[in-house]
């Protein structure tokens, strides 16, 4: 039987888009959770927030899904890409289907959780910022003012993407490659010291490699393949470092820690045990925005779990800069949203003229 891959692509970019993987995870009563939150903390009174969230029904699409993977050779390259991204989505529907009961078993299973190498490297960061008294700079810088900022930027590198400012997610920015726009928090505000450093983060590695791989033959390598993630994050952190942006916004490396502090501590504690022991490290509204994050997916934050990607951040750098430190060629992580799994991959479909060399990279590259 012949097997129409174009097909098969335009139903996982169908499905992906539908199942908004991220949006079902956003609590729907974020900001009144987080006012009863500190109300019960000015009365010295520990509180769990009890999340929300939109009511979900994926059975049409994990049935779909499960079709066209019948149909794969797992032995052909490109086959296996849309066997894995099948086999990724599959388990991100299971999440989202979870209950807190079988949540937590769900999201590391995808995800994985902090080693001890990351752990180490997290805690040595916040200790040493902390030993030294450092203070986090005041955010001043508006949402209207990033935006601005941002969208320069695409304009400068003749990127046709958009930039808007929404109030439906939790981190501060968040990029889509599947409608090529960059998306703001109407809720939280900037550093100055941070401006550049988002323009290589956001731009320069999330924004090039989605626009890179819209110019591909199939739509997954602009939305991403399986587990590209973890490789995107650090990839992103490492050339920040290499730009210089540490030595200016001397924060972001010590929140990236505390990211990966968080997801050990929500696998383990609840969210009010969690931002206590986060505020040993980082400002009060820091220490519940990262809870936060890390709790989201959850019901009821007394549980232990939640999704935990943000130690992508600190792993993912050490993954990035050992595979640099081996020789390995960062252009290829370039051709889109790939992930550091699928390199041998990516290189015999770049001989064999099935890719599209990179157009947009950054200038360290």
């Amino acid at each position: 039987m012949m097997v129409n891959l174009h097909e098969i692509d335009d139903w996982v970019s169908k499905i992906s888009e539908e199942m908004n993987f991220y949006g079902y995870l956003t609590p729907i009563n974020l900001l009144e959770e987080k006012e009863k939150f500190f109300k019960n903390i000015r009365g010295k009174r520990a509180y769990n927030p009890r999340f929300q969230y939109k009511e979900r029904q994926f059975k049409k699409m994990s049935e779909v899904l499960r079709e066209y993977l019948n149909l794969l050779d797992e032995h052909d390259d490109l086959h296996n890409l849309f066997i894995n991204k099948i086999k990724f989505l599959l388990k991100q529907l299971e999440i989202l289907t979870a209950d807190d009961t079988n949540f937590y078993e769900k999201a590391v299973n995808l995800y994985g959780r902090p080693d001890m190498a990351c752990l180490s490297a997290s805690l040595k960061i916040l200790s040493e910022s902390k030993n030294a008294g450092y203070a986090f700079p005041k955010e001043t810088v508006s949402p209207e003012e990033m935006a601005a900022i941002l969208k320069n930027e695409i304009k400068i590198h003749d990127i046709g993407w958009k930039v808007l400012i929404t109030c439906k997610i939790i981190p501060k920015i968040t990029v889509s490659g599947k409608d090529k726009t960059v998306y703001i928090n109407a809720n939280i505000k900037y550093t100055f010291e941070e401006i550049e450093r988002l323009k290589v983060h956001e731009i320069k590695t999330h924004v090039f490699r989605g626009e890179n791989g819209a110019l591909q033959p199939y739509k997954i390598f602009a939305e991403g393949l399986s587990d590209y993630n973890e490789t995107e994050e650090g990839l992103a952190v490492l050339l920040e470092k290499a730009a210089g942006c540490h030595k200016i916004d001397a924060r972001q490396v010590k929140l990236y820690a505390a990211r990966a502090v968080c997801a050990d501590l929500c696998l383990k504690k609840t969210f009010f045990e969690t931002f206590t022991l986060l505020r040993k490290f980082v400002p009060e509204d820091l220490a519940y925005r990262l809870t936060e994050r890390g709790k989201r997916g959850m019901r009821d934050t007394a549980q232990k779990g939640g999704l935990i990607t943000g130690f992508h951040y600190i792993s993912g750098w050490q993954k990035v800069r050992k595979y640099v430190e081996a020789g390995g060629n960062l252009r290829i992580l370039y051709v889109g949203k790939v992930g550091l799994k699928d390199v041998e991959v990516m290189g015999r479909m770049l001989r064999k003229g099935e890719l599209n060399a990179p157009r947009y990279l950054p200038e360290l590259i």
